[in-house]
């Protein structure tokens, strides 16, 4: 996706996005941010990346637990809205908007990073291995990369059921929450584009990263991966 046509979307989106996620996902969503940021940081002080932030709820709960964060994000939106959580929760993190597409950009002044965590973001990118392989030239050489990404589900019964509530359903849900009917349909043609869990541990190993862990969450269709340089 073009990174005009990203802050658009995200910041035509961005009161809405938190309240239709959680509700389309269940509330599940809140467990799936948990288990990223627990990876992410090891002990306080951890210095994190919240990479395609958004709303920034990764992020600061990596700041609840401790972690010194950097929030970055394309959209102004989804950044105010972060903004604004944190300085309700009390939280001291940073801000930055930022195409993190653009391959001359710099890294950040706060680099090299211990963490970066990217949750639903790699569906987005037109390149996702060279993005997630820039960025993890960012972390120090024993830093953590822990990425959360849709699916598609194979195998259980649950798992399919769950496909067909995911793939057919949800997008009718979210245009009635939110009338953003296209950024859900993105999401389904971006996971059926992702593939299985499997082409996204591929995907992070072209990245030049090693793979971890793999856990898979919300009945086959959420894979999170914790990845080394």
């Amino acid at each position: 996706m073009k990174p005009d046509v990203a802050r658009e979307l995200f910041d035509a989106s961005a009161e809405t996005y938190d309240r239709v996620n959680s509700v389309i996902s269940l509330g599940l969503d809140a467990r799936w941010r948990a288990w990223a940021a627990r990876e992410a940081v090891a002990e306080p002080g951890t210095r994190v990346l919240d990479a395609f932030a958004g709303t920034g709820l990764v992020g600061l709960a990596c700041a609840r637990l401790g972690a010194d964060v950097t929030l970055a994000d394309i959209s102004a939106r989804m950044l105010a809205v972060a903004r604004s959580r944190a300085q309700r929760a009390g939280l001291s993190v940073r801000f930055a908007q930022h195409d993190l597409t653009d391959a001359e950009a710099p890294s950040p002044p706060e680099a090299p990073f211990d963490a970066i965590t990217m949750m639903f973001g790699a569906r987005y990118l037109d390149d996702p291995a060279q993005v997630i392989g820039r960025l993890a030239s960012w972390l120090r050489p024993e830093g953590r990369f822990v990425l959360v990404e849709f699916v598609e589900p194979s195998g259980a019964v649950l798992s399919r059921l769950a496909a067909i509530y995911f793939f057919r359903i949800l997008p009718r849900i979210a245009s009635a929450l939110a009338g953003r009917r296209e950024l859900y349909d993105t999401l389904v043609t971006t996971t059926h584009a992702m593939g299985p869990s499997a082409s996204l541990v591929g995907l992070i190993e072209n990245a030049g990263l090693e793979v971890e862990q793999v856990h898979l969450m919300g009945f086959g269709l959420v894979c999170g991966i914790v990845a080394r340089p």
